[in-house]
């Protein structure tokens, strides 16, 4: 009996998507994510950690943080830290000491977060200004020819 590439090919194709399927999905959620230096993040357990009653998130973006039970599972809100560059960073997430472990890998971009930086509230006045201008231009225009 010949077996055929194809068929072995085949056969694998049917065997990896069956245990990919039939694998739990678990990982740590960020969000949003992508981020900047300064934004806040919510991170969450996924439901995952509930039967343990505990979690906590770990990364060298925020630190570590407890994660309390909420409607969506175990979550908590942190800061990524002011100094982050861009890059990729890794967040783990445990369930319980020595519970099982989940990590999310996470997006730093350039920028910030929160507020605005001096440059860009004069560059607001400016284009306010110039559309004020603009706007009484074309009033007076208006009324002048009536």
């Amino acid at each position: 009996m010949v077996v055929k590439p194809a068929r072995i090919a085949a056969v694998a194709l049917i065997s990896a998507t069956t245990l990919g399927i039939a694998a739990p999905v678990a990982s740590a959620q960020v969000e949003p994510n992508p981020m900047v230096a300064g934004q806040r993040v919510r991170i969450s357990d996924d439901r995952q950690c509930a039967p343990a009653g505990a979690a906590r998130a770990a990364s060298t973006l925020f630190g570590s943080v407890v994660l309390r039970p909420g409607e969506r599972g175990m979550a908590a809100r942190a800061r990524v830290a002011e100094r982050a560059t861009p890059g990729r960073y890794k967040v783990t997430i445990e369930c319980a000491p020595g519970g099982a472990r989940f990590t999310e890998t996470v997006t730093v971009r350039g920028g910030r977060g929160e507020g605005v930086n001096t440059a860009q509230a004069a560059g607001g006045l400016a284009l306010l200004v110039l559309a004020g201008g603009a706007a009484y231009g074309l009033r007076r225009g208006v009324i002048g020819r009536s």
